[in-house]
């Protein structure tokens, strides 16, 4: 690995380049988690437990193909480096997908079905060939701990503000865009989520710049086996999987519920705006303020926050379904916290693999970005699959039949599956604080060797 550490600071071009480069990717994410399932049952007419399965099998296939595509990465050499080449074609490929994924209503039968189960594998394989690569190049551009905290939040930000927007508008603009026609509008509004991913793509590879190279011999030294090991034996970013899967599993109940919840059981899907609305302006000011909060608070109590605000949403919604149905109040209320723990979250979850490539690399000896990061996103996809298959059978377990009016059970049952989950969050929190321990003096250490080393 080459660097120069005399020059660690990250000009404002790469921050907003590569802060840009995340608002196409999670644009087209934020439309599959939010609008996928309910397009597939609601508009194309295709059982839950079909569409929960198919979710279940393509993630069972990414836990070989995953790791595979990380290290094919980490062994990529081109006068482009190894990520940038990637994080260009996997977003044209995946937004080939996207809009794939919202053209099923096109077709029929038997062929309908082979066409949703391949473009969604595809989706999920091209994801990774785009998402491992992006947020490899976080190690890339310094190795400053101050000037890392610095960064993230770019990236963040524009992903949060494409979340939120695509939350917020799109329920209204798939009706604009269909004219009527639903089917129409999903797929028109997969085309804007394809035409942002490649031009975030291209914005973040032509102006993001690299402080931090790895030579070109480094990849001749990975292996799978050696891989697995940067893995297994890196014991700070297995409590990140953990933590991650607990957190993403529950938040995923959450959004791929989120439309039911508020179409069924407060009625409106409409109110589904207003929750995002402000989830979003709170998550975007979390962000533009991020520097002065860990600054005053410190980054383990902002991720203990952003750990438990979930389960208060929850209770807040639980509430409002119950007891104060209908109050904008309460449902604005519930998405600030949801939005507040999602910037927070997801910016500080990224950061701490990159520390986590750090920690290995003084503990192995080989720094391991795209094979941390693969695994990261693998774990995300994974905890969607999974809990997209159980909201395909729980949906038809308590009864739930698309476009018509729901039964009292029905109604209670959507409650429990949507709002129950979230406990997992406090999980998360318990191994956070007993095993996670990449904070303070001990990560101010690793940062000291590293530029030592690499100086």
């Amino acid at each position: 690995m080459s660097t120069t550490t005399s020059n660690q600071k990250v000009s404002m071009k790469t921050k907003l380049s590569f802060g840009f480069g995340g608002f196409g990717k999670d644009w087209g994410l934020n439309m599959i988690n939010i609008f996928l399932m309910i397009y597939y049952t609601d508009v194309v007419g295709v059982s839950p437990v079909f569409i929960g399965s198919v979710f279940l099998i393509a993630r069972i296939w990414d836990t070989i193909n995953d790791p595979i595509l990380g290290y094919i990465v980490a062994r990529t050499n081109s006068r482009w480096g190894k990520y940038k080449p990637w994080i260009l074609v996997g977003n044209i490929l995946n937004a080939i997908c996207i809009v794939a994924l919202f053209s099923a209503h096109l077709l029929e039968g038997n062929t309908q079905l082979i066409f949703i189960a391949v473009t969604y594998v595809a989706w999920g394989m091209t994801y990774t060939l785009l998402d491992a690569p992006f947020w490899s190049l976080v190690p890339t551009i310094t190795l400053d701990k101050k000037e890392r905290e610095g960064l993230m939040p770019y990236p963040r930000l524009f992903a949060t503000a494409a979340s939120y927007i695509v939350g917020g508008i799109g329920v209204y603009a798939i009706h604009f865009l269909g004219a009527g026609d639903q089917g129409t509008g999903y797929m028109m509004f997969g085309v804007v989520a394809a035409v942002l991913a490649i031009l975030s793509a291209i914005v973040a590879c032509t102006w993001t710049e690299q402080k931090v190279e790895e030579k070109a011999n480094t990849a001749s030294v990975f292996s799978l086996k050696s891989a697995k090991d940067l893995i297994l034996k890196n014991d700070q970013f297995l409590m990140l999987i953990a933590i991650g899967l607990c957190y993403n599993i529950a938040m995923n109940f959450v959004n791929g519920l989120n439309l039911y919840f508020f179409k069924y059981v407060l009625g409106d899907e409409t109110l589904f705006s207003i929750s995002m609305m402000w989830g979003g302006i709170f998550g975007v000011l979390s962000l533009v303020f991020f520097k002065p909060l860990i600054d005053n608070l410190g980054r383990e109590n902002l991720f203990k926050g952003a750990l438990i605000a979930p389960v208060i949403s929850a209770g807040i919604l639980f509430i409002t379904a119950n007891y104060a149905q209908g109050s904008t109040a309460m449902i604005g209320l519930a998405g600030i916290f949801n939005g507040l723990s999602n910037a927070i979250y997801w910016l500080l979850i990224l950061v701490m693999v990159a520390d986590s490539v750090d920690y290995g690399d003084t503990k192995l000896g080989m720094r391991s970005e795209s094979i941390l990061y693969s695994m990261n996103t693998l774990v995300s996809k994974c905890s969607g699959a999974l809990v997209g298959f159980l909201v395909g059978i729980a949906l038809t377990v308590i009864g739930y039949v698309p476009n018509q009016v729901q039964s009292a059970e029905t109604i209670s049952g959507l409650q429990f599956i949507y709002i129950a989950p979230t406990v997992l969050c406090l999980v998360a929190y318990l191994i956070y604080k007993k095993w996670y321990t990449l904070n303070g003096q001990q990560l101010d250490d690793i940062q000291v060797e590293l530029h030592t080393k690499y100086a």
